[in-house]
């Protein structure tokens, strides 16, 4: 060995020797006990009181203005460059705020568009006979292809003709039946009242009232070989009221668009996330896809046919709509027009697309792995000022503000999770591939998710609906958030949204109603395929007065800046108020030690059912009829109510917050509960809707049904009176039974 190799190894120990001391040292300093302590303090220390406030004061309602001018500038229906362009928007926004991660995901789906070819236009025409036409009829009438642009926001603009997504297509002519709303009380009505069979006829019916691809649904069981929608003036205008561009209601120029899929999610990969290993069906073999043609117009089209029909007045108040005509049942036209016929000329087509969902992340510093969720779809039918658009500027203001808070170095105990979806129009898509391909995930981490939609729809009420267990927070953060407009009300009458809303929509056990949830927005597989607890809010109108649902220029081209900004919320203090509420309740979910969720809340809402079920029409039907017994259910109802009680009082009267285990034990247990209430079977004939006490209706895809397996199949019983369809009633009644058994067993104290 030479004097350099001792050097050079003289010198590699001094250099290994000094590196390792440092290393040491940082490793000290990282994992030493004053670092631990600090970590042990901040997850035994309760949140910030005065968070609250901060985040308040950053929302700013002229920077939801900017938002949904920006977002409103183009149509940006979902699968197409401009929906691709504002994901990438919202992407770079939260990476912006300072978000520890933002991403895009991409599902390749099953979506359907009109065509835009010239001669392949969808319309509704009325046939006349004529010996000189090859087929022996010309075409009269034909219904609108573009609505007139009333607006700067329509002008020169390139938007889809009206159309009903997923309809089948092609061409049917027949005579015409008018079908009220096409609920399936109206068809029995049609055949079973008025001795009108709609087989082989051409169905129009009237938007409202129920989901419109169950309005499809039920026009081709009941064998209508196509379907013709329209909004009346009954339902998305009100008498005298001056209508778009004067006034804030649907002109009669106006059409609706909208998916009809039966169910949500990609069709083609039910169950299954659709990235690229997906298996996806034959389009022939998905269930759930329209059979016959469906196509919505216009009042002022509608108005052409209905004013020719022939057969009686309708003899019921619920089927008069208001335009200028006598309204009648069909089916087809009086005299001199009784030789004329109704074409469906049906030009949609379906094509594999991409979604964009975008997801931004603000990670958690005591608890990375428990997820608080907020979430808005993107697309729209056109431009979407209302849906979604007013939520998702009111969501990126949201956004915006705890990126503000984490500038001045603070961060949620939870991580909190924005999630801006795409496809949400055409059956909840973005949002269901997203959930199915992490549900294991989600399952496990998912405290919560809020669903903002539409943030303001109307200036009347703030309108909640949630699962029992949120109702307890949502209260609260309501009273923390100033009123948008107090100045509508008595002096000292109101000063915080909580007033507002209590005033107009009471309970009489003293609190403001909360709704339940069915379906309709992107809170759907969240709740109803994984059991994640789930809240939905928006700004209303009065609807027990202006009975318009959900409001009038609904899905239709005039939903514009326009209208919000001249008619709705010029200033936008409503969407203020909207953001500033959703964000307290994330904050809160994020922030708080114990998780604010009510199981005493959730188990006497439950109650409240059963006694609903078990007492009216329905329980005494299952018992005198069905020989079934309530007398377990019973013991399941009453399980839960003392087991929440019990629980209830343990984390009041007991639990030591200072032990951090029992702490995350029991968040854990009130994380879970929701999780109880999934059936891994389904619902029947529904195998991805599972949740056994709130689920949409069967018969309508937006309203909730309480224990609708128990409802579906006490359904079936009502129109095919067979004795082993019992059977099917006695198993969901066993489902229930068990199901809340097994959330009372969730909150035993261990």
């Amino acid at each position: 060995m030479t004097m350099n190799d001792r050097s050079v190894i003289a010198i590699s120990t001094t250099l290994t020797f000094v590196i390792g001391i440092s290393v040491g040292v940082l490793i000290g300093w990282y994992s030493g006990p004053d670092r631990v302590d600090a970590k042990i303090e901040s997850a035994r220390s309760e949140a910030d009181p005065d968070i609250s406030q901060q985040l308040m004061n950053f929302i700013d309602n002229v920077q939801i203005d900017e938002n949904l001018r920006y977002l409103t500038t183009d149509p940006h229906v979902a699968g197409r460059p401009r929906q691709y362009e504002l994901a990438r928007w919202v992407r770079d926004k939260f990476l912006e705020f300072g978000f520890d991660d933002a991403e895009i995901s991409t599902y390749n789906v099953l979506l359907s568009y009109p065509s835009e070819k010239v001669g392949e236009e969808s319309v509704v025409q009325r046939l006349v006979p004529d010996d000189m036409e090859p087929d022996g009829y010309r075409v009269d009438f034909q219904s609108q292809i573009h609505e007139p642009p009333l607006d700067a926001t329509g002008e020169g603009k390139q938007v889809m003709p009206p159309f009903n997504a997923y309809s089948a297509t092609g061409t049917v002519e027949g005579e015409l039946v008018y079908a009220n709303y096409a609920r399936i009380e109206d068809f029995f009505h049609l055949e079973r009242d008025r001795s009108i069979n709609v087989t082989g006829k051409i169905v129009l019916a009237r938007y409202g009232r129920i989901f419109r691809g169950t309005k499809g649904k039920f026009a081709a069981q009941f064998g209508a070989k196509g379907l013709i929608l329209y909004s009346d003036p009954a339902d998305y205008a009100l008498p005298n009221e001056p209508v778009y561009p004067d006034g804030l209601y649907l002109p009669p120029t106006g059409a609706q668009r909208g998916s009809c899929i039966d169910g949500y999610g990609d069709p083609l990969t039910p169950g299954y996330p659709a990235i690229d290993s997906a298996f996806r069906y034959d389009e022939d073999k998905v269930a759930g896809l329209p059979t016959i043609p469906i196509h919505p117009i216009p009042s002022i089209d509608a108005e052409v046919l209905l004013k020719l029909l022939a057969g009686d007045e309708v003899n019921q108040t619920d089927w008069k709509g208001d335009l200028d005509l006598t309204y009648k049942y069909g089916p087809g036209f009086a005299s001199p027009n009784e030789d004329n016929l109704v074409r469906m000329r049906i030009y949609t087509h379906t094509e594999m697309a991409d979604t964009w969902n975008v997801i931004g992340t603000i990670k958690g510093s005591v608890e990375p792995d428990r997820y608080v969720m907020l979430g808005n779809h993107r697309d729209a039918w056109a431009f979407g000022a209302i849906d979604p658009s007013s939520g998702t500027a009111a969501m990126m203001e949201v956004a915006r503000a705890f990126g503000e808070l984490l500038k001045t170095g603070w961060r949620p105990r939870r991580t909190i999770m924005f999630g801006s979806w795409g496809a949400e129009e055409y059956g909840l898509i973005g949002s269901n591939e997203w959930v199915e391909e992490f549900s294991k995930n989600l399952d496990h981490r998912a405290v919560a998710y809020l669903n903002v939609d539409v943030a303001v729809s109307g200036t009347f009420v703030p309108s909640f609906a949630a699962t029992p267990n949120l109702y307890q927070l949502t209260w609260k953060a309501s009273k923390l958030v100033p009123d948008p407009n107090p100045a509508e009300f008595e002096p000292g009458q109101v000063s915080t949204l909580y007033d507002r809303w209590l005033l107009r929509r009471p309970l009489p056990d003293g609190n403001p109603s909360v709704g339940d949830l069915g379906s309709g927005s992107d809170f759907t597989t969240f709740l109803q395929a994984i059991g994640i607890s789930a809240l939905d809010f928006s700004f209303q109108h009065d609807r027990a007065t202006i009975r318009i649902s959900p409001y009038p220029m609904y899905h239709s081209v005039y939903e514009t800046y326009e209208l919000v900004k001249q008619f709705y919320d010029p200033d936008f203090y409503f969407h203020q108020a909207s953001s500033r509420v959703l964000a307290e309740i994330l904050r809160d979910l994020a922030e708080s030690k114990v998780l604010p969720l009510s199981c005493v809340d959730y188990a006497n809402k439950i109650k409240g059912f059963y006694q609903e079920l078990r007492d009216g029409e329905t329980g005494q039907k299952m018992i005198n009829e069905g020989g079934l017994s309530f007398e377990f259910m019973d013991a399941s109802v009453e399980n839960l109510t003392v087991a929440a009680d019990k629980f209830e009082n343990y984390l009041e009267n007991e639990l030591d917050t200072s032990d951090l285990y029992a702490v995350r034990a029991v968040n854990d247990q009130l994380m879970n509960f929701e999780r109880s209430f999934i059936d891994a079977l389904g619902l029947p004939g529904r195998p991805n809707t599972r949740h056994v006490v709130f689920a949409p209706s069967s018969r309508d895809f937006y309203s909730s049904d309480k224990f609708a397996g128990i409802i579906d199949t006490m359904f079936d019983i009502d129109n095919n009176p067979d004795p082993d369809k019992w059977k099917d009633v006695e198993q969901q009644l066993s489902a229930v039974t068990y199901a809340l058994n097994s959330a009372a067993y969730s909150l035993e104290i261990i």
